[in-house]
């Protein structure tokens, strides 16, 4: 007894569905077959979105394809589905849903393409689509558009009195260019990159600093070099600071500033500080007073060479 009213429940259900879905769709067309169109609203606003059903139906182991919808900004696809169902024994239903869209105005044919299904024996049937037209209209009315103003007008009716004030501010923005450059500018073109302090005084201030601290041996003839190397330098144009005794040697040997006896000195002065530096070699007090006397002499004959042209010339 419960089974066949189960079954009765059954049949019930299956009638109401064929009653909904339509008894015409779940036969196969004459010619295995059909597609049609159908347009949710035919008229539109710009921007506004419509929806666009595809439906075939054909033949169980068959293909449908369905016509390229879209053209540039006439006629824009938002979005796009298919799907296949089987409304019946023996049908094959393919739909598809896009949703277009448009963003001029006007009449626009959405698609002169037909559908065309492939048979399962490779044979091919197209089925043309009725003329579907999106009517594409604008948001503004014509009463609106009539009353909106030409984007120029507001720039063509300035006031004298706003005129007046872009010109200040235009003045004032140059005013300000001009002072920037102004103060940005070398204070003067002659001026050279010669330091502040003339070498020989710098060198004198730093040997009368190394005069007044402790005298212990190495440290002080690392103190020494480096003074005098310094002076070399500046006063010589020499990369003394960075040269290894040898390659400051053969410096000396090739400047035509530096006569033989200062060469002389100079590289027997590099030598025993090296001495001093490296294989740790005691030095007494004499001996240090007279390197730093000999590093003196040098800063002051140097210096005197070099002023004493300037003041012959003068007198």
């Amino acid at each position: 007894m419960k089974f066949e009213i189960r079954n009765l429940k059954f049949e019930i259900a299956a009638i109401a569905i064929l009653l909904l879905t339509g008894c015409e769709n779940a036969t196969l067309p004459e010619g295995g077959f059909a597609a049609k169109a159908v347009l949710s609203e035919e008229a539109l606003h710009i921007g506004d979105v419509v929806t666009l059903t595809l439906t075939a139906h054909h033949a169980p182991g068959s293909t449908v394809q369905f016509p390229t919808i879209g053209k540039g900004k006439e006629v824009i696809v938002r979005g796009r589905s298919i799907d296949d169902s089987v409304p019946a024994e023996g049908v094959l239903q393919t739909e598809q849903i896009v949703q277009l869209t448009s963003l001029r105005t006007g009449n626009w044919l959405i698609t002169t393409n037909p559908v065309v299904c492939t048979f399962a024996d490779g044979s091919q049937k197209a089925q043309a689509l009725p003329a579907l037209i999106l009517k594409v209209e604008s948001t503004l009315t014509e009463k609106n558009a009539t009353s909106l103003s030409d984007i120029k007008g507001p720039i063509q009716q300035l006031s004298p009195t706003l005129w007046v004030i872009l010109l200040i501010i235009a003045i004032a923005l140059i005013a300000g260019l001009i002072t920037l450059l102004i103060i940005k500018r070398p204070k003067g073109l002659g001026s050279t990159s010669e330091p502040v302090i003339p070498p020989h005084i710098k060198a004198r201030q730093a040997l009368a600093s190394l005069k007044e601290k402790p005298w212990i041996p190495e440290p002080f003839f690392v103190d020494l070099s480096l003074i005098l190397r310094t002076y070399l330098e500046d006063r010589f144009e020499l990369n003394a600071p960075e040269s290894t005794t040898e390659e400051l040697a053969g410096k000396l040997n090739h400047d035509a500033r530096l006569t033989l006896k200062d060469q002389n000195i100079l590289r027997e002065f590099f030598v025993q500080t090296d001495l001093v530096k490296f294989a740790r070699a005691g030095a007494e007090k004499d001996v240090m007073r007279t390197a730093f006397s000999t590093v003196e002499s040098f800063v002051d004959q140097t210096w005197q060479q070099e002023s004493l042209p300037q003041e012959s010339t003068e007198n």
